[in-house]
């Protein structure tokens, strides 16, 4: 029987009510409740979808989709909207939670500046300059411009970038500087936005008149393309807190209204499924000035450009035997899915072929095999290949919401690029900037002192020595060891499972790279008193 309308609207009303949390028990989707915050959850899958239990609503913060508890079946559990209506009305119904009442939406507060600073700023120092290698006279000056602030609160010391307006304090984003993965999880730090901060605003830094705009994840990353290019002028940098295409839009307008006409827009994000998925947002954006000039919008993504090794490979062997070009298959891939081993679809196209998988549930059924997709991909490029030119809309399955121009236009540009030689063939490809800038700070370092890189040594003259080991096949140690010394004292050890995943962590980490793992397997006394530490902290 067909429903009327009001009956439509007013089962849509009542799916509203019903309880994210309680619904996700039911149904089996795992969210874990956050330490220290009673009414917020933490998604297992999505280490940044955040559940409000107070106000029913969910926040997807790598992506920058938020929602109701229709939105949410929509989009994690893949329902349409009255597929979604439904089952939120049947599993209320069939379970033993209630609905929730609807929460007037109050009017949205001004922002209050409610924070003491501390005396010192010791901590915030060792933080950004010791533990993130940011330039140490880049962060003293921002600590004296009022930019950065040392807090603390419970006990815990924070780290608060304060957003500037027009010589005002409108927000803050506030990072932890201790660790702490027993409260914070995955994360280890506190990471988060202070109450009321200004929508789609952020951290932001003016060098000169700005006539270009770099917009970043998060301010440490800003902090460090700053430190990689310290001679940077007539510009803003700007920090979204995640990924917000109205944070872009809103401070380009703020600053063209009160500094200067703006000429190019650098998304400088990070170099995974979401920053890809995100720049794609604005291919068609950027115009012409009516008094001359025009305003871009450019993708400045750390490693961009490169290609793992391993794939790289692949690409020739699978070229040479089919005769079709090795830089269209890689390109295919990098649009695709940002060589991404998982299949996690990185373009907003809405195109998943040979390389990834739009549906989180067939992602996981789904087993990737490098050369076998590379080969299909192949094969097929022959099957639509006409006069000499391969016809790639036929590979696509035009579904809802795809975008298969858009797709194509993409992978000629970047095959374009791969032609022209722009790429780098690389073991291990960078994702954001802070990664940039702790490899380039610790290659001045760590010196290697064999040539097959078997021993390092640091600035302070401590001695770094990687072995390969006896692998045990029950045994969860790594193939390979790194033994820190200070002189013939041993200090410290870490694991890799490759010599790649080695050399990576000393470049990237250098003497640092020592996790928790490693902490509890060798130095179980100094693990026994973090865990004790954890377990009061958690009370």
């Amino acid at each position: 029987m067909k429903q009327t309308a009001s009956v439509i609207k007013e089962r849509i009303g009542k799916a509203k009510t019903v309880d994210i949390v309680s619904f996700c028990q039911s149904v089996g989707y795992d969210l874990v409740q956050e330490k220290g915050r009673g009414n917020q959850y933490r998604g297992v899958d999505h280490g940044s979808l955040v559940v409000f239990q107070e106000s029913n609503s969910f926040r997807w913060f790598k992506e920058g989709v938020s929602g109701d508890s229709i939105d949410f079946v929509e989009m994690f559990l893949e329902k349409t909207k009255s597929e979604a209506v439904d089952l939120l009305i049947e599993t209320a119904e069939n379970t033993d939670f209630k609905e929730r009442k609807p929460i007037e939406r109050k009017p949205d507060e001004p922002f209050r500046y409610v924070y003491k600073h501390d005396r010192s700023t010791e901590k915030v120092e060792k933080y950004l300059i010791e533990e993130r290698k940011i330039d140490s006279s880049i962060v003293k000056t921002l600590i004296k411009k009022g930019l950065i602030r040392q807090s603390t609160y419970n006990g815990e010391s924070d780290c608060l970038f304060v957003w500037g307006k027009s010589g005002k304090r409108v927000g803050v984003s506030i990072q932890g500087v201790e660790r702490n993965e027993g409260k914070y999880g995955y994360r280890g730090t506190k990471k988060m936005v202070g109450r009321n901060s200004e929508k789609f605003y952020g951290f932001n830094v003016s060098l000169g008149t700005p006539k270009n705009m770099y917009f970043f994840e998060s301010p440490v990353d800003l902090l460090s393309y700053w430190s990689l290019n310290p001679h940077l002028t007539n510009c803003r940098l700007v920090a979204m807190t995640g990924l917000n295409k109205n944070t872009v839009m809103n401070m380009l307008r703020h600053t063209m209204r009160t500094r200067s006409v703006v000429y190019d827009v650098n998304l400088a994000v990070d170099n995974d499924a979401a920053g890809q998925k995100f720049v794609d947002q604005f291919k068609d954006f950027g115009y012409e000035f009516q008094n001359g000039g025009a305003l871009s919008f450019n993708v400045i993504i750390p490693d961009n450009n490169a290609i793992l090794q391993k794939n790289y490979d692949v690409y020739q062997q699978v070229a040479q035997e089919h005769q079709v070009p090795w830089q269209l298959l890689a390109a295919w891939h990098k649009v695709e899915s940002n060589f991404d081993p998982e299949m996690r679809i990185a373009n907003n196209m809405k195109v998943d072929t040979y390389f990834s998988e739009i549906s989180d549930v067939k992602r996981k059924e789904r087993v990737f095999d490098l050369a076998k997709s590379v080969e299909q991909l192949a094969t097929d490029l022959l099957k639509v290949k006409e006069d000499g030119k391969y016809k790639l809309e036929n590979l696509i399955t035009i579904e809802k919401n795809t975008d298969a121009d858009g797709f194509i236009e993409k992978v000629r540009n970047v095959y374009k690029d791969y032609y022209r030689g722009e790429f780098v063939v690389k073991d291990v490809v960078h994702k954001d900037w802070n990664d940039v800038q702790k490899e380039r700070y610790q290659s001045k370092k760590v010196v290697q002192e064999s040539a097959r890189g078997t021993l390092y040594k640091n600035d302070i003259k401590q001695v770094l020595e990687v072995t390969k080991v006896e692998k045990n096949p029950e045994s969860p140690q790594k193939e390979y060891q790194a033994i820190m010394k200070d002189r013939e004292k041993v200090i410290g050890h870490f694991e890799a499972d490759s010599k790649e995943e080695m050399d990576k962590l000393i470049k990237i980490y250098g003497f640092e790279a020592m996790d928790k793992e490693d902490v509890r397997k060798y130095e179980p006394r100094r693990a026994e008193k973090a865990h004790d530490t954890e377990q009061e902290l958690s009370r």
